[in-house]
């Protein structure tokens, strides 16, 4: 940050309560060490926000989370430090700009939803669209909003043939570039088929602690999401995890829709590392499915690996146990 970007935190930083919290988490990429570098700057100049910071091992970018769950790939200055600014204020402080059918869009949400919004330097439309978008997810708890700089992680950029700023991604599938309509977006946020989920949109709703509520529009719609295959065959454990407490929601309240993942599962295991074979076996016994019987009793007879073997053994017994009367 030049002299008169300071000057300008500093002034805006003025109306943040002390004890104002930011976290910043630093990774392996190389750009940690500029995220690192702003967060001295911000102590420096605003000592009463609290930055706790984290270090990971992983190699995505760095980023700055509010308390309010708006994540900054990027490091605002200029015009776009108010937008930052904005989102550190406490959530019960009042939004201004935000009209009556914009609060009434985002209370019809029925999920929570994940927007991206690409910014850039010298982007003359980028700080109205930070301010307004900021507001917008302040105002919801049900709104996820990344901030990323398309200059600054190129290659975000480029993965997402984000070809003008500012841009706006909803649910992976769905962008606006340029001047946002702010109510298309609402609308296309509050009524959007949410079987239209990506895998990446659902881990980051199953993580916000919305595991029940994801089951439960399952439940509601009478089918499974395709995503929560993706998330349940995934290499991750902690991603598997928070599938498999979806499934068994949905397995203890309706047992005909659990069923469901049992041939969509199979259909995937003969290509999943035994770990994952694992959790997959398990979730298939949640599930109750008698036809899944002969699948298990065939990994019994046939796996070589012991704890696999082991698994079908649980699953199995799982499945066939006598259910409580009603």
């Amino acid at each position: 940050m030049n002299t008169d970007h300071v000057d300008r935190l500093k002034r805006l930083a003025t109306n943040l309560p002390p004890g104002t919290r930011l976290q910043l988490t630093l990774t392996r990429h190389a750009r940690s060490d500029q995220f690192k570098a702003f967060g001295r700057q911000l102590t420096a100049v605003a000592p009463g926000i609290d930055i706790q910071t984290d270090v990971t091992a992983e190699p995505e970018p760095p980023w700055m989370e509010t308390s309010g769950g708006i994540r900054f790939h990027a490091l605002p200055e200029g015009d776009k430090l108010d937008g930052f600014v904005d989102a550190l204020k406490p959530l019960d402080s009042t939004d201004a700009g935000l009209r009556p059918e914009h609060h009434e869009l985002l209370t019809h949400m029925t999920l929570p939803a994940e927007i991206r919004l690409y910014i850039a330097p010298g982007c003359p439309f980028c700080p109205q669209a930070l301010r307004k978008w900021v507001s917008l997810a302040r105002a919801s708890d049900k709104l996820r909003m990344q901030v990323i700089d398309g200059a600054l992680f190129p290659e975000a950029a480029r993965e997402e043939n984000i070809q003008a700023v500012p841009t706006l991604i909803l649910d992976d599938h769905l962008r606006w570039s340029g001047r946002i309509p702010t109510i298309d977006v609402l609308e296309q946020i509050a009524t959007r088929d949410p079987g239209r989920l990506s895998a990446d949109a659902l881990d980051g709703i199953i993580k916000d602690g919305q595991a029940e509520q994801v089951a439960r529009a399952m439940i509601a719609n009478g089918s499974l999401f395709p995503a929560i295959i993706e998330l349940l065959s995934h290499s991750k454990w902690p991603v598997r995890l928070g599938a498999m407490v979806v499934m068994e929601t949905i397995a203890a309240t309706d047992p005909q829709l659990a069923a469901q993942v049992v041939p969509l599962l199979r259909q995937r295991y003969d290509f999943l590392d035994d770990p994952v074979r694992g959790d997959v076996l398990y979730i298939i016994g949640e599930t109750g499915d008698h036809q899944a019987v002969p699948f298990l009793q065939d990994i019994m007879a046939c796996s070589t690996n012991s704890e696999i073997r082991q698994a079908a053994l649980e699953a199995l017994a799982t499945i066939q146990a006598p259910q409580p009367d009603p």
